[in-house]
């Protein structure tokens, strides 16, 4: 089976999202899983961890588009207009880009989300007809709660500030959306009924394992699986976890979108 790798783009509020979209082969159709990068992150995140995991995925049958954020790596805006509210408009818009590929079987739909990319899967998992399945790795459960810890940000006394942020800056807007996305997460996940993989590293200094076991407790998928990580951090980092986490959500997405090969 021979891999192809195409540069895809697609618009959202008349601004241009760039991305790659990993093809098992370059012809017939494949399920297809849409992959949410992380806060400041990129297509290819930490280590290109985004990148071999697409790739991983197209070997076992299916489909990947990795893409940037409005704001991030090579997409069109700002960052500083970023935030959760626009960010789960582009994972929306990217649903609806593969949906309509002629590549994709548009009726086998996953999502994998990084960090806040995973708030942003989560919230879409209840809210977007047809995801089929979804992996959670290191997501935001509390936002306001690891924002704040991470951001040093008052969300209750309602400190909200534009922040620079090692050279790209946060807006009031991330932090108003922020307030008003918290627990809607939850929420959307507890109404998703189809697989879902939460993956999260058991010494994850950014966003805590509690955070995972808060979204295996609140979803009310029938099939879910809580994989703790030993070691990794936050991005799986550390050895042996980066292929652990490749392998295994590869592995588990062919089982459920039904892959063909």
């Amino acid at each position: 089976m021979k891999r192809t790798e195409l540069a895809v783009q697609f618009t959202n509020k008349g601004e241009k999202l760039f991305g790659v979209l990993h093809l098992p082969s370059p012809s017939g159709k494949y399920p297809c899983v849409a992959m949410c990068h992380g806060f400041t992150g990129h297509k290819a995140e930490a280590h290109f961890l985004f990148t071999k995991a697409a790739r991983k995925l197209a070997e076992n049958g299916i489909a990947a588009l990795r893409f940037d954020f409005r704001g991030s790596g090579d997409s069109e805006g700002t960052f500083e207009r970023m935030t959760v509210g626009t960010e789960i408009s582009d994972a929306g818009e990217a649903v609806k880009f593969i949906k309509n590929h002629k590549n994709i079987d548009k009726n086998s739909i996953g999502l994998i989300g990084l960090s806040m990319g995973g708030f942003v899967a989560a919230y879409l998992s209840g809210n977007i007809p047809g995801i089929k399945a979804v992996a959670l790795w290191s997501a935001v459960g509390q936002y306001k709660k690891v924002f704040g810890k991470n951001l040093k940000v008052n969300f209750r006394a309602g400190k909200l500030k534009a922040m620079d942020i090692g050279g790209v800056v946060v807006g009031k807007g991330f932090f108003k959306a922020g307030i008003w996305y918290d627990g809607l997460n939850l929420v959307s996940i507890n109404e998703f009924r189809e697989p879902l993989l939460i993956v999260h590293s058991d010494n994850d200094k950014t966003v805590p394992f509690s955070d995972a076991e808060l979204y295996y407790k609140t979803s009310g998928s029938g099939i879910k699986e809580l994989r703790k990580i030993k070691g990794g951090g936050h991005t799986y980092g550390e050895s042996g976890t980066e292929p652990e986490v490749i392998d295994y959500t590869a592995k588990w997405m062919k089982k459920h979108l039904a892959a063909r090969l």
